[in-house]
């Protein structure tokens, strides 16, 4: 946490929070851990932390679930030109010219990031969020959600957004 700016400080505290509260829930004793910028879970647990703008939440789970992967963005829209750096081609193509293309994008982008941690509990690195085409059927609306393979894994996806959120979830069953 020392090499987090001051801002950032109250974020990663209550991130840790969240995740001590999860782990009570699933009746595991002890902290979550560091590793790096990663959240390291009590073995038998498989959890993912996100928090943003003083909320966070943590979504963990036990035997039958490989991975998850949770991220919480702010509901305003990305700049379009974010598309270039979070979309495939056949994102992009879907998003031009959609109403409220920014908000999707959005969402999008929080979907990515809750694929990418899962895929990062799993030892699969992802060198960026374009690597991780969603299929754009799935893309119709909002909350994204359906289930598809990413890499060989295969994901259930979902989400909500309220006003001033977006929230995303990804689970990998074993």
């Amino acid at each position: 946490m020392s090499t987090l700016p001051p801002a950032r400080h109250e974020d990663f505290r209550l991130g840790r929070a969240a995740a001590a509260r999860c782990l009570t829930r699933l009746g595991v004793p002890g902290p979550v851990l560091a590793d790096g910028r990663l959240p390291r879970f009590p073995a038998g647990v498989t959890g993912s932390i996100s928090h943003r703008a003083g909320t966070a939440v943590c979504l963990g789970a036990g035997p039958g679930i490989r991975a998850v992967g949770v991220d919480l963005e702010r509901a305003e829209a990305l700049p379009p030109a974010a598309a270039r750096l979070v979309c495939s081609e056949d994102e992009r193509a879907w998003l031009a010219g959609r109403p409220g293309a920014a908000r999707h994008l959005t969402a999008l982008f929080s979907l990515k990031e809750s694929l990418y941690k899962a895929l990062c509990a799993l030892g699969e690195p992802v060198r960026g969020l374009k690597e991780l085409a969603c299929p754009v059927d799935l893309l119709g609306g909002l909350p994204v959600a359906g289930e598809f393979t990413v890499r060989g894994v295969p994901f259930e996806t979902g989400g909500v957004r309220t006003s001033r959120s977006v929230l995303t979830w990804a689970v990998a069953r074993t």
